[in-house]
């Protein structure tokens, strides 16, 4: 199918979507036929939560609604989560939630704190997104058991099952680069009554050459708009139930390897082309190409054993629920070896964790969950800043032993139906700081009225930062990395606080639902990553100022006509910080400033519409966002006086699926629109000097690009 075919067969499908009156969320129907009678079940693409933290969860059909490679893709249709690049070069997709990076998100998997080192960046981009059944977020503090690292959310992720029905889940994936992708899915019952069972996962991707031959350097500066990106992964997950007892083992692992070829075109990481630019680098040698290799590997591996004590008994709604104690253990061990033009940069962390843990319900009203939490890590980190044209050079190695042990509770209350109370406290000490740390958090849920909801949460958190990797794309800059001896000092520590109230309501005959929420955070001290202090340099210092965040955003989903959905949100952002500005800048004495923190935008507007045709046979989507404008920092050639902001910008999404008895084939089109941030690299023609900047990316490095694939379901 040409390029062009392609393109009609996209904008078709919007047309048709966008023209049907009223539109929104993504629902799966599921048809049961008996007979004469015909049973019809819809589960919607993206579920409000009626618990105490109000969870905002992407359903299986959710991930369907995009080709969703990756976890990162699937909150291309999410208000509360923005989806970035660290830098033009590398091409690492971060998540920004409450107007701050995704290093203060905390990763779950299946409620088990995981990519907490190293790893860290790249764990939205290593979990294939048709692994999973499901997404939580949770925006704000969450509950204690989980750690103290969410400071502004969490993100869950929970995976296909052992027990799923599905014996072989297969997608096939090609895009208009001709990058191939396979995701295969396989459950199977080692014992009649599924009592043992276990699933295993396989991906592989990987960019082919016809991306080499021209296509991804749209923009004509002579570097790729993307890495070349090979990856693959595999996983293996078991799950045991001893029927007498009821007691659980769950296990599994999980490796990934990934590489990532950056930087010119003409750059293929061939022998004698990284030492030709270590050598070479004034041009003096002859032509040298700037270029820029990562590779990325992690192995993973948990163990999960469940007691069940006592009666089972039901909660004040109804649900039937049992005490248990649990043991949980985590590994896992993420190795990286890079280089960004002259920057090296190797890092190696091995990461364990013990969690012992009793749930007990002592009647319908209360329960408690308490137990005791150990977390090993033991990280080496080794960072060469070549400068030449400074006549600089700073080479760090880093070695980091964490070790923290300390025991938590949390108390929850519900002595109606109508209200909730959720206190936790947590108190851990950190060999590697040589202090204890105490962390309260409490949520609220309250439905003022039957179809009315309050919720309110508070509490406090820390996280040790990861310098390097939390900001890997200073490396791709020809500026000198300063970091100050203070950072490793203390932890990153904030205070956050939120409300949202939710009413529902009966529209077109179908349930509506519209919803606000606010969150204020505030840290007591955080890492600021300083590139306007020295234009030659990336400065990276600990301030113990109150850089702080607002965040408003409202919601509403509602279905107008039968088998149509509309979900629309808007979301303002106010983020700020405190940094050091030069004298250049004061006239006076070097001192410090607030200032919007950089590259965050200050409002986004989302439209999601689904529509389909019965039996599902049909499905279409489409989404269209708004972009605000973000500040961009002062540079040699945009100073500080002049300092601007990007444009607001739009971006369309769209997709049609049809489905054939067990076979998916879907089409679609990402950024219809075609646009694209320009110069997203400064002085990209001179990449061995202090003006080179590849880090300042605020819009999308890819323009149009269509897709298509299938989902094949064998039960």
């Amino acid at each position: 199918m040409s390029n062009r075919l392609l393109h009609i067969s996209a904008l078709a499908a919007l047309l048709l979507v966008t023209f049907v009156p009223a539109v929104a969320q993504e629902d799966e129907e599921r048809e049961q036929t008996l007979g004469e009678v015909t049973v019809q079940s819809r589960l919607k693409g993206v579920l409000f939560g009626d618990d105490v933290q109000g969870r905002e969860t992407i359903t299986a059909t959710g991930l369907t609604k995009m080709a969703c490679c990756t976890v990162a893709e699937a909150f291309e249709n999410s208000a509360s989560v923005t989806v970035g690049y660290s830098d033009a070069v590398t091409g690492t997709r971060q998540i920004r939630l409450l107007g701050l990076g995704g290093n203060y998100t905390q990763t779950l998997d299946e409620s088990r704190p995981t990519m907490r080192g190293l790893g860290a960046p790249y764990a939205m981009e290593h979990v294939p997104g048709v692994w999973l059944s499901s997404v939580q977020v949770s925006k704000g503090i969450s509950s204690v058991p989980a750690g103290h690292e969410a400071i502004t959310g969490q993100i869950n992720m929970e995976y296909r099952k052992p027990t799923d029905q599905e014996r072989l889940f297969l997608n096939l994936y090609l895009d208009d680069m001709l990058r191939p992708e396979l995701n295969l899915s396989t459950a199977w019952p080692l014992k009649e009554d599924r009592s043992f069972s276990t699933i295993l996962m396989l991906h592989a991707a990987g960019d082919t050459e016809w991306r080499e031959m021209g296509a991804m350097d749209r923009d004509g500066d002579h570097f790729r708009d993307t890495p070349r990106l090979r990856n693959f992964s595999l996983a293996n997950r078991w799950l045991y139930i001893e029927p007498r007892t009821g007691m659980q083992l769950r296990w599994g692992v999980r490796w990934t390897e990934e590489d990532r070829l950056g930087g010119m075109m003409k750059f293929k990481n061939r022998a004698g082309e990284r030492e030709a630019m270590l050598t070479g680098w004034d041009g003096l040698g002859g032509h040298v190409h700037y270029g820029s290799l990562t590779d990325l590997s992690h192995v993973a591996a948990y163990l999960k054993a469940a007691l069940p004590y006592g009666r089972a008994s039901r909660d004040i709604k109804g649900e039937e629920r049992q005490s248990s104690i649990a043991l949980v253990a985590d590994f896992d061990h993420f190795g990286q070896d890079s280089f960004f033009g002259l920057n090296d940069f190797a890092g190696e962390d091995n990461d364990a964790s013990l969690n012992l843990v009793a749930n007990h319900y002592f009647n319908a009203h209360s329960a408690l969950a308490a137990g005791v939490q150990a977390h090993f890590d033991h990280a080496r980190e080794h960072m060469q800043n070549r400068t030449p044209w400074l006549q600089t050079e700073e080479n760090l190695l880093n070695r980091r032993s964490e070790n923290e042990v300390g025991p938590y509770a949390e108390y929850t209350w519900t002595p109606t139906k109508n209200l909730s109370l959720v206190a936790g406290l947590r108190a851990d000490y950190n060999s590697y700081y040589d202090r204890a740390y105490v962390t309260p958090r409490a949520h609220f849920r309250w439905d003022v009225f039957p179809q009315t909801t309050l919720r309110l949460s508070a509490g406090t958190g820390y996280r040790t930062p990861r310098v390097f990797t939390d900001n890997i794309g200073m490396f791709a800059t020809g500026r000198q990395i300063r970091i100050a001896a203070d950072v490793f000092r203390k932890p990153e520590q904030a205070f956050t606080t939120g409300a949202s109230l939710t009413q529902r309501m009966e529209l077109f005959g179908h349930v509506a639902t519209l919803s606000a929420d606010y969150f204020y955070t505030r840290f007591d001290r955080n890492i600021v990553v300083d590139q306007e202090y020295d234009y030659r340099d990336v400065m990276v210092y600990a301030s113990d100022r109150h850089a702080y965040s607002h965040t408003l955003q409202v919601d509403a989903s509602v279905t107008p006509a039968t088998r149509l959905d509309v979900y629309a949100a808007f979301r303002l952002t106010d983020s700020r910080q405190y940094r050091v500005a030069s004298i250049r800048e004061t006239g006076d004495m070097a001192r410090w400033v607030k200032g919007e923190r950089p590259l965050v935008d200050k409002y986004k507007a989302l439209l999601n519409v689904q529509y389909y045709l019965p039996l599902r046979r049909w499905v279409f989507d489409a989404t269209v966002q708004l972009n605000g404008a973000s500040r961009l920092p002062a540079t040699a050639t945009a100073p500080m006086s002049a300092s601007t902001h990007s444009p607001a910008y739009a971006l369309l999404f769209a997709q049609v699926t049809h489905t054939w008895q067990r076979l998916n084939l879907y089409l679609g089109c990402e950024n219809i629109l075609d646009y694209r941030q320009k110069n997203a690299i400064a002085s990209a023609a001179e990449p061995f000097s202090t003006g080179f900047n590849s880090m300042n990316v605020w819009g999308p490095l890819m323009g149009r690009h269509i897709y298509a694939g299938l989902r094949l379901n064998l039960y």
